[in-house]
Formats: structure tokens, C-alpha cells, sequence
């Protein structure tokens, strides 16, 4: 889940925190059922709530939207490691994948590939180091390409923006650091 408003940055709330706000309240609600003598399958969502909790789609990022450059032009300001991701991506990924993360007739949107269930951080990382075969295609492992190999997390953190729908396209800014 990601709280963001135009122009103020706000940290996402990780999937898991929510997930468990979540069992917690199912919980609740099943307490109160079973003691109106009501059974409505809130445990098992509770169940479902927590094996949820162990995959954290969220990736720690900051993005700033609502800003407007002097000529007019709308931009986000994004935290470092975002920043360092899109320029990664953007250096070796887009070939193949498009600008943005939207794919091309060869390969994938990695923006639905971020938001599937199963793709957690582990998981991302064992596909950029060891290469992956797919439907389409095979993408290469970079485990031997060090400018990717050291960006895996700030990678993560640009395409879960992106997959989050807090980053639109574009270039964003790296946010300013404070003196």
C-alpha cells in the first residue's frame, strides 16, 4: 500500500504492516462472529492474511510528485537508491524491456512481473543474477556484470515504485540532500 499526496513525501507502508492490520481485524471480526454463532470463513482469510505477510512486495522508496520545472514540465523527486535504479534499469534493462518498465514485442512489462504474488525481492534477485527463460525469451544473468550486479536492490526499489503507481514515467529527480 503506498499514502502520497502532490507535492509531500510520504514513506509506503510496507505490505506486511498492512497485512497484519489486516489478520487483525479479520480476527477480531471472527471473534465477533463466532460469538453471534456465525461462521463466514474469516479464519481461513486470517490464515491467508498471514501467509501473505511473508511475501513484502513494498520496497523502501521515496517519491515525490507535484513538482513543476521552470518550463512547465511536471517531475517527481525520488530517494537515492530509487534514483540509482532507474538509472540502471535505464542503462542496461530498457534495451530489452522499454522505457519505463513497459515492455516490448521481445520482452515482458516488468511492472506486472513486479506486482505478481510469487515475486518477491529473493526472487527478483535470483532472476537478475541467474537469468531467466521465459515465454517470450531469455534474459541474460548480470552475476558477471558488476554495474547491475551491485544494483539489485536499488533496482527492486525503482521497478516497485513504478509497479506501485508511485513513480509515473519519465526521469525523475534525485531529491535534493539537505545541508
Amino acid at each position: 500500500m503506498k499514502i502520497f499526496k502532490s507535492g509531500e513525501a510520504y514513506r509506503p507502508l510496507s505490505a506486511s504492516a498492512v497485512l497484519v492490520a489486516i489478520a487483525a481485524l479479520l480476527a477480531a471480526c471472527a471473534a465477533d462472529s463466532t460469538q453471534n454463532g456465525e461462521s463466514n470463513g474469516a479464519a481461513a482469510a486470517v490464515e491467508q492474511a498471514k501467509t501473505a505477510s511473508a511475501r513484502s512486495t513494498s520496497a523502501a522508496y521515496v517519491v515525490e510528485c507535484g513538482q513543476v520545472s521552470d518550463d512547465g514540465e511536471p517531475f517527481c523527486y525520488v530517494d537515492r537508491d530509487t534514483y540509482v535504479g532507474w538509472r540502471t534499469y535505464h542503462g542496461f534493462c530498457h534495451v530489452c524491456h522499454a522505457q519505463d518498465a513497459v515492455g516490448s514485442t521481445f520482452a515482458p512489462s516488468l511492472l506486472g512481473r513486479m506486482r505478481e504474488s510469487d515475486m518477491t525481492r529473493e526472487l527478483f534477485i535470483d532472476r537478475l543474477h541467474n537469468g531467466f527463460t521465459g515465454q517470450v525469451g531469455v534474459m541474460p544473468p548480470w552475476k558477471d556484470n558488476p554495474n547491475v550486479s551491485k544494483r539489485y536492490n536499488e533496482l527492486y526499489s525503482y521497478l516497485m515504485a513504478r509497479a506501485d503507481g508511485a513513480l509515473p514515467p519519465g526521469r525523475p529527480k534525485r531529491i535534493p540532500k539537505s545541508e
